[in-house]
């Protein structure tokens, strides 16, 4: 494993799930986690949620048709909509 995180970790590529798998995994060993899907599914009492949170390098963070925050909302929801879940709240 590297020991610098660099932009292409923020890829959602190989480098991201070996940065989740080596880094975070084994200090925060939980079955939501494990999964290594784009977002964790969760019992909650009588509910379940699905619950995600996003983030993105991109340099420049304006770009022709977009900008870091659409990519990341965007990104956000569609992680969420894989799942089946419906959007309401945002983390930030």
């Amino acid at each position: 494993m590297d020991e610098v995180v660099r932009l292409a970790h923020g890829s959602g590529g190989q480098l991201t799930h070996a940065l989740v798998r080596e880094v975070f995994l084994p200090h925060f060993q939980n079955p939501a986690l494990a999964a290594m899907d784009d977002s964790a599914v969760l019992q909650l009492a009588a509910s379940r949620i699905a619950f995600t949170t996003d983030s993105y390098v991109v340099q420049p963070i304006f770009f022709p048709g977009g900008d870091i925050g659409r990519l990341a909302i965007s990104g956000t929801i569609n992680d969420l909509s894989a799942h089946g879940a419906r959007p309401v709240p945002l983390t930030a």
